[in-house]
């Protein structure tokens, strides 16, 4: 294929991928790419979306589950026995205006796919996330209280027993 093929084949892929991830609704969408895309673990997750780390993994594994079976179900890049294929959609997104040749929106040059970057991000996030951590590690820690022996020496002082037991005039 020449190269200027090759680019609109690359935009109606990622043009045809985008939109399938555009299926999803917002939540789902957002929760595949914190987790499915950028790797971000349940518990950061979670944190961003002021959700539980369960609830977070529950609504991923929904999120994947509708995603996938979509493309499963459709595109030819999951699913080779499907009739879908990027090079075949190609001339029709360009006719319906969805790929323009002269504006090509995701098959420009670049200089990273995001598989390089989301690396990186994490081991900045972690560089940080460990700096923060060590400053708590420097804390002192300190035993906490027996609260049986604390409780027992309460329950046997003369206190509680006439708490326990007040005078007659009081009942």
């Amino acid at each position: 294929m020449p190269t200027d093929v090759r680019l609109l084949v690359a935009e109606a892929m990622i043009t045809c991928t985008s939109g399938m991830l555009l299926c999803l609704d917002r939540e789902q969408r957002l929760v595949y790419i914190l987790g499915a895309i950028f790797g971000v673990t349940d518990t950061v997750a979670a944190e961003l979306l002021e959700i539980s780390s369960d609830n977070f993994r529950q609504r991923l594994a929904r999120a994947r589950r509708d995603l996938h079976n979509f493309m499963n179900d459709k595109c030819g890049l999951v699913n080779p026995a499907n009739p879908c294929r990027c090079a075949k959609k190609t001339r029709g997104f360009k006719q319906a205006g969805h790929v323009d040749p002269e504006k090509l929106l995701f098959a420009r040059d670049h200089v990273l796919q995001v598989r390089e970057v989301v690396p990186r991000a994490f081991e900045t996030i972690s560089a940080l996330d460990a700096q923060c951590a060590s400053i708590y590690h420097e804390h002192p820690f300190h035993e906490s209280p027996d609260m049986v022996q604390m409780l027992r020496r309460l329950i046997e002082s003369s206190d509680f027993v006439r708490v326990l037991d007040p005078p007659a005039r009081f009942l």
